[in-house]
């Protein structure tokens, strides 16, 4: 007897087959961690970043220590599955940006 199991479905196609066809994608929040350098001004840069390129951060919480060389920020954006590429490479095309990992 052969069984046939369904192939996997990539969280775009789940995306869309929930909105139906022709509709806008919805954004729904995507949970990142950013690594940064510069303290708390690097910090502060890369949420005015943020907020300039006009990202949506309901959750943005820090992790700064004085004399630790790194900084991490925990952060929740609102992005459409196609988006979180294009987020990251952004993201990490910033000023004082280590790494930019979604968790």
């Amino acid at each position: 007897m052969t069984t046939l199991e369904p192939a996997p479905l990539h969280a775009h196609e789940i995306e869309r087959a929930v909105n139906g066809p022709g509709r806008r994608a919805s954004r729904l929040p995507r949970p990142f961690t950013v690594v940064t350098t510069g303290g708390m001004p690097g910090v502060m840069s890369l949420a005015s970043r943020l907020c300039e390129l006009g990202y949506r951060v309901p959750d943005f919480a820090v992790d700064v220590h004085e004399g630790v060389s790194c900084s991490s920020i925990s952060c929740t954006v609102a992005l459409t599955v196609d988006e979180c590429p294009a987020f990251a490479d952004t993201v990490r095309g910033l000023p004082g940006v280590e790494s930019v990992e979604p968790y």
